[in-house]
């Protein structure tokens, strides 16, 4: 158990052990995998985040082709052949990127050529899937990881990816140290735990790289909304948006699973089981990886609502800062026509015409005080119709009594000839529907035929 536990969680953290120790052959805290010619511990105490070369061991005499899944590399893709790394049953490597015919690849493993398209090594992302082909295989399409389980071996199909080539080789690593584990669960069983661990590991890891990141410039836009902050938060939201996506397409597809007891039954490689309903053992495995990608989703979709009522917030702020602006431009231009009405009689008085008002001692005193009223005046109706404007009610008495201040006209006025010749007749007589409409409005809500 305890060894089980050390693999998951070196999986999960991505750790690495060191290569090339020299260990005393008697010791029980190693273990040697013959087929590679290394040796690695499986003790938490030799777990380091790099992996290092002992002092004991000369650089030469490291060979990197010993460990070909930690120096994966990703491949071209081939129209004719399907390349992979097969695992047996006792977790050795028997082949390390295997090309195999296409059409001898279909017969071989009882396949249909559309089955091909999920286990191609193109970068093409496909939706994933995990589809059952009874009794012989499983096929497994997950993020990175495209496989076909048997009773007796796996396989891992390589890529064209650089960036996925060396999660696989992570993910191999990991593979064989679960599939030399001793375990009571079929062999079919322990490699797609080993798949969904992965898969789930890296969901975990790529929420937490989300979370971080999007914590920090949420945090950030509290305190001060900056043009950058906001796109960068926008890309981020793109990213956290596809990485939702696709957690809910991999719960899904373990919810499809345990629905169907055709696939649980069909899931049974190494001891066929048939028309029995107890799946319990596949159940409980699947139930476990559905309920931690649920909390996944949860916390992502969270996330995203958390984005969402920021970029609300930062709406309405904006929206507030843009009116606040126009309402400064309106006052502008209310004192604006205040002062140009205010010199409008000023204007007049200047005309080189007889006005008889310039042999008055009074003349000049009265002009300008007369101005003055009149720019007062009218700076003050426009500055009232405008606080009338800002008062943002939905009663009746703003849309009467408001509504009416601004310039609008009520029923009594719009009744006078005076208003129906310069805005014409806009009223229409409204006729309640008879019975007979009523009845077909009723038949064709009702999806029914209406009558003729």
């Amino acid at each position: 158990m305890i060894y089980r536990y050390i693999a998951r969680e070196a999986s999960r953290y991505h750790f690495l052990p060191r290569v090339g120790l020299r260990t005393p052959s008697e010791s029980r805290l190693y273990k040697s995998v013959k087929d590679l010619n290394y040796t690695y511990p499986i003790n938490a105490r030799f777990i380091s985040i790099r992996p290092k070369i002992s002092t004991q061991a000369k650089p030469e005499e490291l060979n990197v082709q010993e460990v070909p899944y930690k120096a994966l590399k990703p491949i071209t893709p081939n129209d004719l052949y399907v390349s992979c790394t097969t695992f047996d049953k006792k977790g050795n490597i028997t082949g390390v990127s295997q090309k195999y015919l296409k059409m001898d690849f279909l017969k071989q493993n009882f396949l249909f050529p559309r089955d091909l398209r999920k286990i191609d090594t193109s970068s093409v992302d496909v939706i994933p899937s995990i589809m059952i082909r009874p009794p012989t295989s499983i096929l497994v399409n997950l993020l990175h990881i495209k496989a076909i389980i048997k009773k007796d071996s796996v396989m891992i199909f390589d890529t064209s990816t650089p960036s996925i080539a060396k999660k696989l080789g992570i993910f191999m690593y990991d593979l064989e140290l679960k599939l030399k584990l001793p375990s009571d669960i079929p062999y079919e069983f322990k490699a797609l735990e080993s798949i969904l661990i992965s898969v789930m590991s890296y969901l975990e890891s790529e929420l937490y790289q989300h979370r971080r990141t999007c914590g920090r410039i949420l945090t950030e836009l509290e305190d001060q909304i900056d043009r950058k902050k906001l796109q960068d938060l926008l890309i981020k939201l793109k990213k956290l948006s596809s990485f939702y996506q696709k957690s809910i397409l991999i719960k899904n597809v373990l919810e499809e699973l345990l629905d169907n007891d055709e696939d649980l039954e069909g899931m049974y490689l190494t001891s066929i089981k048939s028309n029995v309903d107890d799946y319990q053992e596949i159940e409980m495995i699947l139930e476990s990886y559905y309920n931690q990608c649920d909390e996944i989703v949860q916390q992502a979709g969270s996330l995203l609502n958390d984005i969402k009522v920021t970029e609300e917030i930062i709406n309405i702020i904006l929206d507030t800062n843009r009116n606040s602006l126009m309402l400064f431009e309106l006052k502008i231009t209310v004192y604006t026509l205040g002062f140009t009405v205010a010199t409008l009689l000023p204007a007049f008085y200047g005309m080189n015409l007889k006005n008889y008002i310039e042999e008055s001692n009074w003349g000049f005193g009265m002009v300008v005080v007369i101005s003055i009223i009149q720019g007062l005046i009218i700076t003050f109706i426009n500055f009232r119709k405008l606080k009338i404007v800002q008062k943002l009610t939905m009663g009746d008495s703003f849309r009467t009594n408001g509504m009416r201040s601004l310039g609008g006209h009520s029923r009594h006025s719009r009744d006078k000839w005076w208003y129906k010749l310069i805005y014409g007749s806009r009223n229409t007589k409204y006729h309640p529907p008879s019975l007979k409409d009523k009845d077909v409005i009723w038949r064709m809500i009702n999806d029914d035929k209406p009558l003729k």
